[in-house]
């Protein structure tokens, strides 16, 4: 099933890719300056008294925002490692080019010590041209243009909205409110989308008004559980009605599921210690006695430091009970791929994928500026830069039966690549992938598969 019960992190990032563009060309219209990563032993700070927090940079983001991300306050007692976790909670909004958290001390003799939090804000509001390839084929553009807001009201809420032509036209709408209730912390959002596509497995159009709208609570800041309601109206040519679960032209898809997340990662886009989990599960089928299937998803992953080195692995598997409709059917190929046979599509009702990876740092995260009569300070100031290389090594199968599943039906692929820490993108990715026969592709993306 297309499942949005949560926003995926990269629905509302394509402004960023016509930034960069301008990033890239921006610096040689003036000049730019290198800024390292600021080394303050925090440690030196240990058991002193936090006397006063003051927040500056942030000119529109509301001062709140950062204050509940925060793990310590006034009158309780310093800890480094408090303090660190606390500017990695704040690097994860992705709100900031650039987070800094610098203590001192008033008097030489004073217990107390006070801190102050410098924030360098993005810029939140994008109009933004849409231009997609779907599906990573280039026979398949989808253009058009859209507006996204990612800091709504200064309180982190998203608001993107797009109109869309080409391949997948339609209109898109998506909203997110993160923090609903204060110390309750609850959050919502609705996701509308109408668009059209061809089949992926027999060819013919279809035409969907899909709608997510998802309720939930955050029980602790890596830890949180939300309720989903999905409603999908499909509507297919007279020719083609067989194709749908109701022998008409239109099925009319309800849903409702439950979704527990946690996530102890220290950085969402390039981890390197920590764990996630998340388990989704779903019931499809009411209304519509054609319709009626429950699918089960589990994506576990895991990283641990081994300095210089961060391991990372992950399993992630798609249970089905039930029948699955032609536009529902789970694929390889798609959203989720085995690196070294990248542009191979499997379907089935039931996947397994097996990743394992290992990186290193090739040069440290640094922060540059420069000045350009073409952009406003916000979009040069404080902007980070960072290279790192990885091996990786990945297989999965996707199968209509659960006892298909088997190590030599598995596809494989392994590789290596470089990964760019960039502002705005945070990572742009190039691959090299071997398959089973040594047979290579080059692949470019943004983001980590896991």
């Amino acid at each position: 099933m297309k499942l949005l019960s949560s926003l995926p992190k990269h629905a509302l990032t394509r402004p960023a890719y016509f930034l960069l563009i301008a990033l890239i060309f921006a610096p040689f219209t003036g000049r730019a300056t290198l800024h390292a990563q600021t080394d303050i032993d925090l440690k030196l700070f240990n058991g002193r008294i936090i006397k006063d927090i003051a927040i500056i940079g942030n000119k529109h983001t509301k001062r709140k925002v950062i204050q509940r991300e925060l793990l310590f306050g006034t009158g309780q007692v310093f800890n480094d490692s408090l303090v660190l976790q606390s500017k990695k909670r704040l690097e994860n909004l992705w709100l900031f080019n650039r987070v800094e958290f610098i203590p001192f001390i008033e008097k030489a003799n004073d217990d107390s010590v006070s801190i102050i939090i410098s924030v360098t804000e993005r810029w939140y509001f994008f109009p933004y041209p849409v231009f997609e390839v779907q599906d990573r084929d280039w026979n398949k553009l989808t253009y058009g243009f859209g507006f996204a807001h990612l800091n709504f009201r200064g309180l982190n809420q998203k608001l993107q909205t797009s109109v869309q032509f080409g391949n997948r036209r339609g209109f898109k709408f998506t909203y997110l409110n993160p923090w609903i209730g204060d110390q309750a912390h609850l959050f919502a959002g609705v996701y509308l989308r109408t668009y059209e596509l061809d089949n992926y497995s027999y060819d013919f159009p279809e035409y969907h008004f899909y709608s997510v709208l998802h309720f939930g609570k955050y029980w602790t800041h890596d830890f949180m559980s939300e309720i989903f309601f999905l409603r999908d109206h499909i509507h297919v040519n007279k020719e083609d009605a067989h194709y749908l679960a109701s022998g008409t032209q239109t099925d009319v898809k309800y849903g409702l599921g439950i979704k527990t997340l946690v996530d102890h990662r220290d950085l969402y886009a390039y981890p390197t210690r920590g764990w996630y989990l998340n388990f989704t599960a779903s019931k499809i089928g009411f209304f519509e006695p054609g319709l009626d299937y429950t699918q089960y998803v589990l994506d576990a992953r895991k990283y641990i430091p081994l300095k210089p080195f961060i391991l990372a692995g992950r399993i992630y598997t798609v249970q089905t009970q039930g029948h699955l409709p032609v536009y529902d059917r789970v694929y390889f190929g798609y959203t989720e791929r085995v690196r070294g046979h990248f542009a191979e599509v499997y379907q089935g009702s039931q996947l397994l994928f097996l990743g394992a990876a290992v990186r290193m740092p090739l040069i440290k995260v640094h922060y540059f500026s420069f000045n350009s009569p073409f952009l406003p300070d916000v979009f040069t100031q404080n902007l980070k830069f960072g290279l790192n290389v990885g091996l990786f090594a990945e297989a999965g199968q996707v199968t209509d039966r659960r006892e298909q599943f088997a190590i030599s039906h598995f596809i494989k692929g392994f590789g290596a690549g470089l990964h760019f820490l960039l502002p705005y993108v945070e990572v742009l990715r190039f691959d090299i992938a071997f398959d089973e026969q040594l047979q290579h592709q080059f692949i470019l993306e943004i983001l980590m598969p896991f």
